[in-house]
């Protein structure tokens, strides 16, 4: 089946593993990957995440510094909050070409899947999203629940690229949003999530996050604006 989807999408990834296609593109990594449904075995689905290269490895155990992207499924009536998206057609019997309903899919949203994060500056920007953003028919899926842990993400990502605009519009976000409570615990703040989230970073990865993990404290002092 892999080798159908390359063909679809018309772009040859660097690697093909089993059911992962690798793109490489910059400092960026694409990766689609076909997927069966673990309770219904002739069913299955496709998604796509791109992350930055030079942090995969050691935020692994985290998702990597990246971003999911999702498409609307055979109906057209995607839902963005759906974790993990839905397995939606029929695993094909062996050999015999993809339906026309799968080609027509993966022509119509893969390559607008792979080349949704423009550059890193841009993932970077995916990751602050207050929601997820829609370009071309597919969309960014950046749920309300895992803002803090993104917005660590990015200003980790700002530090790592040298990206002074990306981390000025993380630091305004969390001078923004710090003081609100994370639902649905009314008692743990925004900036308490993003300094939790930011030590587990700094020791994975060894980037000084050390001013974000200050914010755990009574009376935080926000980091300055580069």
């Amino acid at each position: 089946m892999a080798d159908q989807f390359v063909e679809l999408l018309g772009t040859a990834p660097a690697s093909v593993d089993g059911g992962k296609l690798t793109f490489v593109r910059g400092s960026l990594c694409t990766t689609l990957s076909i997927w069966k449904d673990r309770s219904d075995r002739s069913a299955f689905g496709w998604m796509v995440y791109t992350d930055y290269i030079d942090l995969r490895d050691r935020m692994d155990g985290f998702g990597g510094v990246g971003i999911r992207i999702d498409h609307p499924p055979p109906s057209g009536s995607g839902d963005p909050s759906d974790i993990p998206p839905a397995a939606c057609y029929l695993w094909p019997a062996g050999s015999v070409p993809l339906s026309a309903e799968i080609a027509g899919g993966v022509t119509r949203y893969g390559p607008s899947s792979l080349r949704f994060v423009r550059d890193v500056h841009d993932l970077g920007l995916l990751l602050l999203a207050d929601t997820h953003i829609h370009r071309d028919g597919v969309w960014s899926f950046t749920p309300a629940n895992n803002e803090p842990g993104r917005l660590a993400k990015a200003i980790l990502l700002a530090r790592q690229c040298g990206d002074q605009d990306l981390e000025r519009a993380a630091v305004a976000k969390l001078r923004n949003r710090g003081e609100e409570p994370v639902a649905p615990y009314p008692d743990y703040l925004f900036r308490q999530s993003v300094a939790d989230w930011a030590r587990q970073y700094a020791k994975a990865t060894g980037i000084d996050l050390s001013d974000l993990a200050k914010l755990k404290r009574k009376r935080p002092q926000y980091p300055e604006i580069p």
